[in-house]
């Protein structure tokens, strides 16, 4: 097997922290998926390399054990188990893989190996069904989702084109086939070797493309994972369906940014308004609201409507389930004044110039 450098995959060194080797996965995925490449087969292979590399790093158990005995460390492991479980006394292991099929089918199957087929199905995490039994669960999906504010406000819902992670139809999820009989003293059907499954490579699963439509709740924010249970991979025959994870961004607003819940609106004002102070038309992601700007405003000064941000993921449809709107004002002075504006600016010096300090706003300098 040709050894495969799942640090190199993933472009970071082998003392990697999981931080690390979670922000160089999540920066290559969004990279190379296909959605953003479509047709394009390298990127696609790319993007399968990734997901193989991130799999095995990701977890430290996998990781202790790949970093142990190479990329085929769940092969070589899996070889040594069944040779330690499975072997018929007497039988033959080694490069062949020799063992007792009628055992390994009923350990891992029961009756229904005997009948033919694997019952069980493929099913990369496990867990336990509460009675004591095993349950198996198909592979964990993050996908990336870029929605816009009002998406996101609003809630909206998507046709997602995923990668995931079938049984093999080969050998039904158990990543060996039969192979030929390696000893005598046995009847051939019984006594059967055992090689690793050639269409999956061992692993019991194969690469392909599901479509799905999914609804994204309002009040995701940039950075939100919703999670849709049971979207995932599929674990086979007997399996749980394992979860889909959408990983929420959001596209640049041409008014609004995003701060958690919050909004911010930069509001440009006249210099009359923020002398006299006005009312004015101000945008919201629910339309145009009147705004007060009292007397004596200045430059970057804040207001804010309450409860009109974005709404909190299941929070209440009040107020109190929303973030804030917040205006930063900009005054804004006429860069060709008309010759009766100049004519009144001048008046309004002449009227500070009788003022003297008090209308200077530089006196804190020589104080």
């Amino acid at each position: 097997m040709e050894y495969k450098d799942y640090y190199k995959v993933l472009g970071v060194a082998k003392q990697a922290s999981a931080q690390e080797i979670k922000s160089a996965y999540r920066g290559l995925a969004r990279k190379f998926h296909p959605d953003l490449h479509p047709g394009d087969k390298k990127a696609e292979e790319k993007f399968k390399a990734i997901n193989e590399a991130y799999e095995v790093l990701g977890d430290a158990g996998k990781r202790k054990k790949y970093d142990e005995l190479g990329a085929n460390w769940e092969e070589i492991l899996r070889n040594k188990e069944a040779a330690r479980q499975y072997a018929a006394p007497g039988a033959e292991w080694g490069g062949a893989e020799s063992f007792d099929l009628n055992d390994f089918f009923e350990t891992f199957f029961g009756g229904a190996g005997r009948r033919g087929g694997a019952a069980s199905g493929w099913a990369p995490f496990t867990g336990h069904d509460g009675s004591g039994g095993t349950v198996r669960h198909g592979e964990t999906v993050s996908y990336p989702v870029e929605l816009t504010l009002e998406e996101a406000f609003h809630g909206t819902s998507r046709r997602l084109q995923l990668s995931v992670d079938h049984p093999c139809s080969r050998c039904h999820g158990t990543g060996v086939v039969t192979g030929q009989a390696r000893r005598t003293g046995k009847r051939p059907s019984d006594t059967m070797t055992m090689v690793t499954c050639p269409e999956c490579g061992g692993r019991g699963a194969v690469s392909g493309r599901k479509s799905l439509d999914v609804k994204i709740p309002r009040g995701v924010t940039d950075g939100s994972r919703v999670r849709l249970a049971g979207m995932g991979g599929a674990a086979g025959p007997g399996g749980r369906p394992g979860d889909l994870f959408l990983e929420v961004r959001l596209r640049p607003h041409r008014w609004f940014q995003v701060d958690g819940h919050d909004l911010v609106c930069e509001l440009p004002i006249r210099d009359d308004e923020a002398v006299l102070g006005a009312t004015v038309q101000v945008p919201t992601l629910e339309g145009r609201l009147s705004l007060k700007i009292p007397p004596g405003s200045q430059q970057g000064g804040r207001l804010r409507l309450k409860g009109k941000g974005l709404p909190h993921l299941h929070g209440p449809s009040s107020d109190g389930g929303r973030g804030d709107l917040y205006y930063t004002l900009k005054i804004i002075t006429p860069s060709s004044p008309s010759e009766e504006e100049r004519a009144l600016v001048q008046e309004l010096r002449r009227v500070r110039e009788k003022q003297g300090d008090q209308a200077d706003p530089r006196r804190q300098f020589f104080s």
